[in-house]
């Protein structure tokens, strides 16, 4: 009796144990039904039809279904468009690294240094995040034009007697905006990642013979390396397929591949042509960022 009782009792609670964990498991599912749904709805969706879209041509301003790859293989054969890609990342890539130092020594100030002022700081932040990207913009032309801040200052110091035209509508230019833009989203998350980084952790660092930088190599950085990660690859990505800032500020050493793709969508209407060149863009920014999260991993452990 006693060892069918235990037979019994372990059956019984076997089943409840499978019954608790597909709860659980359902419970979850439940919860990320609404994530998955709209992601599926809003983003997945669209870019699926794209992707067929760009294997599809057009005659007669028609979109027409004849699989093909002429389009990708027209993009990459172009050296227009090769030339619009290497600039496209080479911008992308000096702005999100700039963007990314930036926004990790203003996180890493009202996080160690600044801590009276985080609250007002971070609002700032915000406020700054939300602000309107065309405004900024055009004050960034005010700033950089040839009548602007920056060359009359100059002028009335007597430095040149001419404007610097090459402030704007130059790539300069372009990485100057894009900064300004993306700081703020790039601070939030190296914030974040540094609340996970405590300042005993530092101290004790120094204390057994680090100096700054080593304990910042060391202990500061890897810890919150995630977050750093996240600020790049997002500014990165912002910055890639942007198409607003090149047009007003770029000029033509500034010029991007989000301009070609919008002329192939508004002007001459090939939408197979400006899928393909937006899913070639994509490519190529998800390999830069693979192959920067894998050499990264390696190197800030």
């Amino acid at each position: 009796m006693t060892e069918l009782a235990a037979r019994l009792t372990g059956a019984v609670g076997e089943r409840l144990g499978a019954t608790v964990a597909a709860r659980e498991r359902w419970s979850r599912v439940a919860q990320l039904a609404p994530v998955t749904a709209f992601l599926g709805l809003f983003l997945l969706a669209p870019l699926g039809v794209f992707l067929v879209y760009s294997f599809w041509v057009t005659r007669s301003y028609q979109l027409v279904s004849d699989w093909t790859v002429s389009n990708y293989v027209d993009a990459l054969s172009s050296s227009i468009y090769r030339d619009l890609f290497r600039k496209t990342l080479e911008i992308a890539l000096i702005a999100a690294a700039i963007t990314t130092a930036v926004a990790y020594a203003f996180a890493h100030a009202i996080r160690f240094h600044l801590r009276r002022f985080q609250e007002p700081l971070l609002f700032l932040v915000m406020v700054a995040l939300f602000s309107g990207y065309l405004v900024r913009i055009y004050a960034w032309r005010t700033i950089l034009g040839d009548e602007g801040l920056i060359n009359s200052a100059l002028h009335r110091l007597g430095i040149v007697d001419q404007p610097l035209s090459f402030l704007l509508y130059s790539r300069t230019a372009a990485i100057i905006v894009f900064v300004n833009f993306l700081a703020p989203l790039a601070i939030l998350p190296i914030y974040a990642a540094l609340q996970n980084v405590r300042q005993e952790e530092v101290e004790a660092a120094r204390d057994l013979g680090a100096g700054a930088f080593s304990a910042f190599r060391k202990v500061t950085l890897p810890l919150a390396w995630n977050g750093v990660f996240a600020a790049f690859s997002l500014t990165f990505i912002i910055a890639a397929g942007d198409y607003v800032t090149p047009q007003l500020v770029g000029g033509t050493s500034g010029s991007m591949i989000g301009r070609a793709v919008v002329d192939s969508f508004g002007i001459t209407f090939d939408w197979p042509l400006g899928s393909a060149l937006s899913f070639l863009t994509l490519a190529f920014t998800l390999a830069l960022l693979a192959g920067f999260r894998w050499v990264s991993g390696r190197i800030v452990r």
